[in-house]
């Protein structure tokens, strides 16, 4: 191909790359301000295929034993000051309690309860937002020397599946919940909550009950020490009670459900996922998100890419090219999901399917892109290599 007709062929590529970005552009805004396709956008929202990779845990994890659970069931809170006594025998770095007492019950069980928190040291409590007004613990439990911190995993309430961690609010002015317990435990400073934690990062889970160490509240009491809890991060808070497998209380949507799409029953108490979420700071594998103008830039190339080639392709054999064309963009797709996984196991978090339907679309619009240069073509005088 002479020097002349490859630029002609640069030229026609780039067109049809700002065309497929264009088509794209008013796709995506008919998309999310249409109100009959909610239900569809509702669906995009709920799915990314990197909940494949923790699904079917390819992470391939290890047990985190630097945290451990107390499956407080529905204890009452004289059951609940004695294990909290007990695991303050073990010396943990520090206790969170994701339980929230709204209301006075009886004085002496209160009384009680009181008491042990308030000798509680490294003692995290917890609230959540709910709408405009926030829900805390009574006034009478309000500990001095404690810390709080929001238990929200979605504070838009926008997102059934929960994928991000946000550290800091700056509408509450507040640190979430495991963010105090790192503070805490001293695996983190403010500093680091300043510089990483003010805006969502992915979690990277490991998994869920079984990954890390758990102990219900009747065998708390039962020991006279549980070693394991010594310098370990305690989180005390609803694992399920009879039958785990259709108790939903706090349970929440994430990326371990192995129902990808069409998700119906929730997968993961909230306890578990604050643990997740400890665990990638004492793991140090904290994600990186790709930012979106890397996404789009990678995505910009490709596409070019992918239609100068396919291109050059359609000028030898057009033929071929309808055969070959569908191989193409399935073989590509498969590809670029793999180099995801692939990053995701290097802890880098790149969201792959705007690449892959902008660069599918970009091979869509070829044959439109040849109707549009053809009648340029004879209204206009336009010249291409593909009318040639």
């Amino acid at each position: 191909m002479s020097k002349i007709k490859a630029n002609q062929l640069v030229k026609d590529a780039f067109l049809s790359t700002v065309m497929t970005f264009v088509i794209a552009g008013i796709l995506y805004f008919t998309f999310i301000n249409l109100a009959v396709l909610d239900p569809f956008e509702k669906a995009f929202k709920d799915f990314k295929f990197t909940d494949i990779f923790y699904s079917e845990r390819f992470n391939s994890s290890k047990r985190s034993d630097n945290i451990v659970l107390v499956n407080v069931k529905h204890a009452n809170r004289f059951e609940l000051a004695q294990a909290i006594d007990k695991v303050n025998g073990n010396n943990p770095k520090a206790l969170g309690v994701d339980i929230i007492f709204k209301d006075l019950k009886l004085a002496f069980t209160d009384s009680i309860l009181k008491e042990t928190l308030s000798r509680t040291p490294n003692l995290v409590l917890s609230y959540y937002k709910d709408g405009d007004s926030i829900v805390e613990n009574h006034d009478y439990f309000n500990i001095p020397d404690a810390s709080k911190g929001y238990i929200n995993l979605d504070l838009e309430g926008q997102n059934t599946v929960v994928r991000d961690f946000l550290g800091y609010n700056k509408n509450l002015d507040a640190h979430s919940f495991s963010a105090e317990l790192l503070l805490k435990s001293g695996q983190i400073d403010t500093d680091f909550i300043d510089q990483r934690l003010k805006k969502p990062i992915p979690i990277n889970y490991i998994g869920g009950d079984d990954m890390f160490l758990s102990f219900d509240i009747e065998e708390v009491m039962a020991s006279e020490t549980i070693p394991a809890m010594k310098n370990a991060i305690v989180l005390l808070g609803y694992l399920g009670d009879e039958n785990p497998e259709f108790d939903i209380e706090d349970k929440h949507f994430t990326p371990l459900n192995k129902a990808w799409v069409g998700r119906a029953v929730p997968d993961t108490y909230g306890v578990t996922i604050h643990a997740n979420i400890m665990n990638m700071f004492l793991s140090k594998s904290l994600l990186y998100r790709a930012p979106n103008f890397i996404i789009y830039l990678i995505a910009i190339i490709l596409c070019f890419g992918l239609t100068y080639v396919t291109m050059k392709l359609y000028l030898k054999n057009n033929f071929v090219f309808d055969i070959i064309q569908r191989p193409i963009q399935l073989v590509f797709s498969v590809l670029l999901l793999y180099l995801a996984l692939l990053l995701l196991q290097t802890n880098i978090y790149l969201d792959v399917i705007p690449i892959i339907l902008l660069c599918l679309l970009g091979l869509e619009m070829i044959d439109y892109y040849v109707y549009l240069v053809e009648y340029l073509n004879k209204k206009f005088g336009w010249q291409s290599m593909l009318l040639s």
